[in-house]
């Protein structure tokens, strides 16, 4: 199993990929796409979380089909 996903008990839980993706994914029903340095300032600002808890995240939520990724913008969008 991923390091990531794996909690620690010296790890403060807000910052675990599960609660992230959870603030991530409410947030991106609200708008509908999402630049990546907006959405990380976001979730930096709301969840006091570091660059490598969010790039766990997106990697998590890409793996499981949840997000796509727009390359020529630079943005993160909801997948259909």
């Amino acid at each position: 199993m991923p390091r990531y996903i794996m909690t620690h008990r010296s790890k403060d839980l807000k910052r675990s990929v599960l609660v992230v993706s959870y603030h991530l994914m409410m947030e991106m029903k609200t708008h509908k796409e999402y630049k990546l340095n907006d959405m990380y300032q976001y979730l930096k600002n709301k969840l006091k979380i570091q660059q490598k808890d969010f790039v766990y995240t997106l990697n998590f939520l890409y793996i499981l089909g949840k997000l796509e990724y727009i390359k020529a913008e630079d943005t993160i969008r909801l997948s259909k």
